[in-house]
């Protein structure tokens, strides 16, 4: 399909050339397991279709993100995510849709930063305001209210 990202495919080390190679993988029900990464019978789960693509590491993020967009719940690691009780194979195509989806996003965007990249960003430009507003001059020692008691109590230690 035109504009879909499928175009981009053919450069071959892309998240989206990845995913469409993880979506052939995982096609149908019958081409996906559970419990193992890939079984007897030659049928992947997520993660292990990822990795027969030697994608793991390039669509680990991706496909996280797109497991708790589309779950609402947060999985530190796909195989959890793949294995669990309720996911189907739906679930799974649903995700690498997202995923597919995001990347085509985060491309027309710009590829914006990852979140804590922002956080960082906005930490920085919070301190500089607070350290400029803290740099105002500061009154003098000798214009605070009973500095005669604080001189004296020093010069008391002092001596």
């Amino acid at each position: 399909m035109p504009l879909d990202g499928t175009e981009l495919e053919a450069f071959g080390n892309t998240p989206l050339a990845k995913l469409g190679a993880v979506e052939r993988l995982l096609i149908n029900e019958k081409q996906w397991c559970k419990g193992r990464l890939r079984d007897k019978d030659g049928r992947f789960c997520l993660a292990g279709a990822m990795q027969a693509v030697e994608a793991r590491q390039l669509l680990d993020p991706i496909i996280l993100r797109a497991i708790r967009e589309v779950r609402g719940k947060r999985y530190w690691r796909i195989e959890s995510f793949n294995d669990h009780p309720s996911t189907t194979h739906a679930d799974v195509l649903r995700v690498l849709r997202r995923a597919r989806e995001n990347v085509l996003a985060g491309m027309i965007e710009g590829n914006p930063c990852p979140w804590h990249e922002r956080w960082r960003q906005t930490l920085r430009c919070l301190c500089s305001e607070r350290s400029s507003a803290i740099s105002v001059p500061l009154r003098s020692t000798t214009d605070l209210p009973g500095q005669d008691v604080i001189s004296h109590t020093l010069g008391r230690v002092a001596g």
